[in-house]
This record gives structure tokens, sequence and C-alpha cells, in this order.
């Protein structure tokens, strides 16, 4: 740690500020949503960082308080309070005990388990959590406080808040949720830095501290609904300190308190284990967590952060994805950002108390969005269609009956949507899954791996033991043609593993997929035994029929279904930080008089992960060289670039051409070459074509302009501006000939 310490220091400061700035904002708000004391979230953060950090796996995720855990806490606050009592000091003692249960599953190496939830159902608790953060804070947000006892009592009362509304309320709300929704649009780097919930609050704090300490004395206003009460400001004891509330085990004999401790043990731990294997995904060095000792971490950090007044410690994937994106290198940035929300606490205590509740509410109304929003369900439905009514069945059944069992009736949807689909009896069907057949076999030029019966999330351990135990750097083929039914969990797991082992020097094959039919086209779609295949029609929208004409100009070839192989623009390195989702609109074709390959395609690609993810689809076109030139980044250099500049590249100036280097961010891993190749012509040709993000991988070039689909004429314009960048960069002209001088 000290030797990345040394190394990485400044990378793992820059990014800690960063999600320092996002945790302060969001402890405080998931505490308060949570009906627990403003300062019990930022407890969490900062135990997150000084002391999870040494405990952990992980070397990117950070820890504190979840969104997660709000709807557990709110709940045990309500089921554990004595009459006129809060029942948060209850709760921390439930949550003590959570977190050592968390160790006990971690040393007994349970933090598989988590795994096995089928994803459709923890999409779906997600998106209920989402819902219920969403409406709560809905009411918050208008001045108001829902006093309903479930979710959907919640729903049903938002008219009446939105009927009694307080306007300035409502406009502090609404201002939050305006620069939430369009921060994640603005290209300026330095914005893009600060996060949106710190804009939030940069705002509205000076707006509500001029309106209430200046605007109503001058304009003499005394009216309820035209003054700005201070009950919606943030609250914290005279004495911070004196002030904190410790844990109770005065319930620990009664049902209600075992409820809320398992409670907050499976949705914390299905939580932190989903985001650390999002995190270990987002990591551009491809780094494994041993999510066993994660929850080890996890777990003695929640211990200590309840025994002090803290929510429970999870890791966090928005701040995580904010980690990632701002070059976190290490796990120092998870220390550091503790040590920044501490600094927050002692030394700006006089802003947080300026802190309306409204914009807090604004930041979490934008998060459980983001968790339930319309996106998530497509994505489901792009995996399965009964990925999407797993996911519905589970929302509705956590707001109807409450997370655990929403969560245990998740599970026996997922188990019946399997069952009718697998066209057996019931009996049949459960001794497929509790007797299935693996065999592994040694043959002369592979190792078999066979699977016969039903393979799904029940059984999930056993394929992976049977799949662990392929030897190394081996032909490995999964053949699945006797399986009646492998489900999204299953082959998420076979793929997963499969790329993991191919990143190794092995093979990975799984064979005989042909003869199952698919719920969709995603590669992790469930499979079942049937003799034909059904395919939905596909109707071209305005930008496919574009890129058609297009592609018919230029005499290219052109596909429009989506393809998940894209493992060689995972060389460049924008797309190391941005996993790839899926590219479709396909164009191919020969740059005219290089003969070089390319590829016009729409990319859709993210930024950050789960309800962290920003989806982008950006057209972009790789070419394929004849003749290698030295790995280089070009992009147009901003002030954020000039104060926070990092990369695995160097970056290189020329001092014979000062202007380049001002308005030109280059870097190279071999400055020497990089320079060598970039002539005076060729500086000023990309001077003239700064809209152009242009990367090379010594074989191969990226080029993309914003990132949006493009048009025909901006396609074009592309197309054109590869063609002199070509010569630019010396590839040779192909010489034509009867047999290569036509277009593919």
């Amino acid at each position: 740690m000290l030797q990345d310490l040394k190394k990485y220091w400044k990378n793992d400061l820059v990014a800690a500020i960063s999600v320092s700035l996002v945790a302060l904002p969001l402890g405080l708000g998931i505490a308060i949503a949570s009906e627990a004391p403003p300062i019990s979230g930022l407890i969490s953060a900062i135990v997150g960082g000084l002391v999870t950090t040494f405990i952990r796996g992980s070397k990117l995720a950070i820890n504190g308080p979840g969104a997660g855990a709000i709807v557990v806490i709110l709940t045990g606050n309500h089921m554990l309070a004595d009459p006129g009592q809060s029942g948060f000091p209850y709760v921390l003692a439930a949550i003590c005990i959570a977190g050592a249960l968390q160790v006990v599953m971690g040393l007994l190496k349970l933090g598989r388990l988590g795994e096995v939830v089928p994803s459709s159902v923890v999409h779906g608790m997600l998106a209920a959590i989402g819902v219920i953060i969403l409406v709560k804070q809905l009411h918050v947000g208008l001045g108001h406080h829902s006093i309903a006892d479930s979710a959907m009592d919640s729903i049903f009362e938002l008219p009446v808040s939105i009927f009694n509304l307080h306007p300035l309320i409502t406009l502090v709300t609404l201002t939050g949720l305006v620069i939430a929704v369009f921060h994640p649009r603005i290209k300026n780097k330095l914005i893009h830095f600060i996060p949106s919930s710190v804009w939030i609050l940069v705002i509205t704090i000076p707006l509500v501290f001029i309106y209430r300490n200046w605007i109503t004395d001058l304009l003499g206003i005394t009216s309820a609904a035209l003054s700005y009460p201070e009950s919606q400001l943030i609250s914290f004891p005279s004495d911070l300190w004196s002030g904190l509330l410790f844990p109770n085990f005065g319930k620990v004999g009664t049902l209600g308190f075992w409820l809320v401790v398992f409670s907050i043990m499976i949705v914390t731990t299905i939580e932190s284990l989903i985001s650390t294997k999002a995190v270990d995904n987002l990591d551009p060095e491809q780094r494994k967590t041993n999510l066993n000792k994660d929850l080890i971490g996890v777990g003695l950090s929640t211990i200590v952060s309840g025994a002090i007044g803290g929510l429970p410690v999870i890791t966090v994937i928005v701040r995580s994805s904010v980690n990632i994106s701002n070059n976190g290198k290490t796990s120092n940035a998870n220390f550091f950002h503790g040590l920044i929300v501490l600094f927050f606490v002692v030394a700006l205590r006089p802003v947080l108390e300026e802190v309306p509740m409204a914009a807090l509410a604004a930041i979490l109304v934008y998060t459980g969005y983001r968790l339930a929003s319309p996106r998530e369900f497509a994505d489901a439905y792009d995996r399965g269609e009964e990925q999407l009514l797993v996911m519905a069945s589970t929302l509705l059944s956590v707001l109807i009956y409450g997370l655990l069992w929403g969560i245990f009736l998740g599970l026996c949807a997922s188990f019946l949507v399997q069952w009718i689909k697998s066209r057996m009896n019931m009996r049949a069907f459960v001794m497929a899954i509790f007797r299935p057949k693996l065999n592994t076999q040694q043959l002369h030029d592979k190792y078999e791996v066979k699977l016969s019966g039903v393979f799904n999330f029940l059984n999930l351990l056993k394929v992976k033991s049977a799949v662990r135990s392929a030897p190394s750097n081996e032909r490995v083929e999964i053949n699945i043609g006797e399986a009646i039914l492998v489900d999204f969990t299953v082959m998420e797991y076979l793929n997963e593993f499969g790329k993991q082992y191919q990143e190794k020097g092995g093979e990975w094959e799984i064979a005989e997929m042909d003869i199952h039919e698919t719920t969709s086209s995603h590669p992790n779609s469930m499979r079942t035994l049937s003799p034909q295949h059904q395919h939905s029609p596909r109707w071209m929208n305005q930008h496919q029929r574009e890129l058609m004409k297009t592609a018919a100009y230029f005499g290219w070839q052109f596909a429009i279904g989506k393809e998940y192989g894209f493992s060689d623009i995972k060389r460049f390195e924008f797309f190391r930080k941005h996993p790839i989702e899926y590219v479709h609109n396909v164009s191919s074709g020969l740059v005219e008089d290089y003969n070089l390959f390319f590829r016009v395609m729409d990319v859709v690609f993210d930024e950050g992960a789960l309800q962290a993810k920003t989806l982008y689809d950006t057209t972009l076109m790789v070419i394929d060289l004849r003749m290698h030139i030295p790995e280089f980044v070009v992009d147009r250099e901003e002030l954020y670039d000039r104060i926070f500049s990092d990369s695995s590249f160097n970056d290189i100036d020329f001092a014979e051409d000062p202007e380049f280097s001002r308005r030109v961010l280059l870097s190279g891993t071999v400055p020497h070459l990089v320079r060598a190749l970039f002539s005076e012509p060729l500086r000023k040709f990309l001077l003239d074509h700064q809209q152009y993000h242009v990367e090379a991988t010594t074989d191969q070039l990226l080029i993309f302009g914003d990132l949006k689909p493009l048009s025909s004429q901006e396609i074009k314009d592309i197309y054109l501006f590869a063609y002199s960048l070509c010569s630019y960069l010396g590839q040779p002209k192909h010489e034509k000939t009867s047999a290569t001088s036509e277009q593919p």
C-alpha cells in the first residue's frame, strides 16, 4: 500500500476529492431519508474510508452508506420505535449484528451465495427500492412528509402532497432535478469533474440563504407560504460528538428485531456483492476481488459504524464509478475520501447547516429514478422477456409485501417462469435441477464439460465447481446439447468465466447452442431445447435508413443487428474505462486508394455502472492499418487536462508549435516515435479538425466526434477526414489492379 501511495498519490487524491464531493450530500440525504440523524450517513462514509480500506480486497471500490439501505433502516425505525421515541438506537444494534453475520459469512466463504441470486430479482429489488426512495423524497421535495405505513400508501398520498405543495421548497427541488438531469450532458471536463450533487448544493444553498436572510426582510414577507421554513434545513446537535446515538440491544429477543437484522444483512450483502463485481468489470486493469474478504471488510466496518451511530457500510457503485472515471488507481482513494469527508464534518459544519432538505430530496429523487428508470426495464427485456417478467414481479412484490417477502416471491417467479418454459411436469423439473448430470472428461484434443438436465440459479454452484476443474491453457468445450434449460444466471457465468479463461491463454467454446431456443439475442439469454428458432421482425428507424443510404452511396456493406464480439475495439485507451454493451448498425468497406479495411458502427457503451450508469450510443470509425505506427491519443485540450492530466500515456508538447501544444492534447506510449510521426502538416491538419477524437493502437485507428449517432452527412465527413489522415500518417497508397480496385 505504501508503494502504491508513493506512485499514485496524486491520482488517488484527485479522484478522492471528486468522490468525497459525491459522498457528502449523498451521506446526508441517505441518513435523512432513513429518518436517522444526518451525521449517521457521514459516519458511515468516514468509517468506509478509514477502516474498510485496510480490511477488504477491492482496489477501486468506494465504501460508505448506500441508497439500498434506506428502505430497511426506515422500516426498522418504525418497527422498533417505542411510543414517542426514535427506534434508531435499536436499529444501530441490528446494524452491528448484521455486520457480525456478514463477517461470519465471509469467514465461511459464503460470499459466492450472493452471486446465485438471479440478476432479474436483484434488479427488481433495486428498482423497488428506487421507487420507494423516489416517492418518499417527492413528498419531502414538495414540502411535506409522508406518514404512510407502506410504499403503496405513500404512492397514493402523492396527489395530496402535489395539491398542497410549498412553492419555494418545490422550486428548490425542481432546480436540483434540472441540474441532475443536464449535468451529464455538459461537455466541459471541469464541470463534469465536479459531481452534479455538489452543483445542486453550490447553487441551492446560496439561493435559499439569500432569500431567507435578505429578500424576505427586504420585501417584508411574513406569509408562511412565501417564507422558507428553518425546519427545512439540515440540523446538527450543538456538540457533534456528544450528540451521537449508540446501539440499544434491549429488543434483541423480539421477532421484529431479527427481521430488521436479516433485512439489513440481505440487502446490504447483495448490494455490496453486485457493486463489487460491477467495479471489477469497470477496472481498466481487470483486477478481480476476493468477495469473501470484501464481505469480511464491510461486515467489520458495519460493526464499527453501527457502534458509534453510523449507517451500514457497503460497496457503493455511484461513488466507485466516480473514482474510476477520475483515474483512481488504488485503494488509497477510498482512504483519502474518508479523510476528506471527516474534514468536511469538522471544518464545514456551518455550511452543512445551511443545506436545504429539498436539495437532498432532489438528489435522492434522481437516484431513485436511476434505480427504477425505464431504461432498466428495457435492458431487462433485451436480456429476455422472462427477465422483464421476473423483474416486474419482484418490484411489485417488494412494494406490496416488503423486501424479504419481495425477494422470496421474486425467486419463486423466476422458478415458475423457467418451469413453464421447460415444458416439463413439476416433479421432473425439480429432479432435473437437484440431480443434474455434469460429466467432465479429458479427450485427446479438448477438455469437455457436458451438461444434462436443468441448470439455473439453484444449482449454479455445481456448475461453477465443474467448470473450475478445467485445466489451464487447455481447449475447453461446454456441451449444452442435452441441457433442457440453461437460465440467464448460468449463461452469464459461463460467458464471464470463458472470457477470463481466454485472457489467460486458453480456448473456450459453448457447443450445441444452435439447437436451443432463446428469448433474446443477448449472449446470456436463457436457452431451452426447441426444434425451431423464432425471430422478431426488425424495423429500421430514420438513423438506420440514413446509414443504409450512405453505405449504398459508397458501395459499403451494411448490417443492422447487434454484435457482442468487440475485443479489438476494447484495445483502445478510451474503451478501457468505458465498458461496451454492444455494437450495431455496422457499415464496412475499404478506404479508397489505400485499400484499408474499415468499419463505421454505432457503439453503445457505459460510463459508470448500475444506477450510476450512463449509456452512450455513438457512431465511430475503426480502420485497420497496413503499416504500423506508434500508439497515440489526440483530443482537444481543456482546462481540466492542464490541471488534472493523467494517463498511462505521456502528454507530448512541441516547443516549435505552441499553438498545437496549447489546443491539442497529444499523448502516446513512446513519445519520441510520436514526435517523429507528428509532422508540421499533420499537426496543422489536426488543428483544423479538432472536432474528432483520434486514437491509434499500432495497427488500428479509432475516430469519433460527438458522443451521438451521426447523420449521413456527418458520416461522409468523418470518412473524408479519415481518408486525408491516412495520407498524413504515411500509409502507402495501394496500386490498383483489376483484382483489388473494386470496393467490397
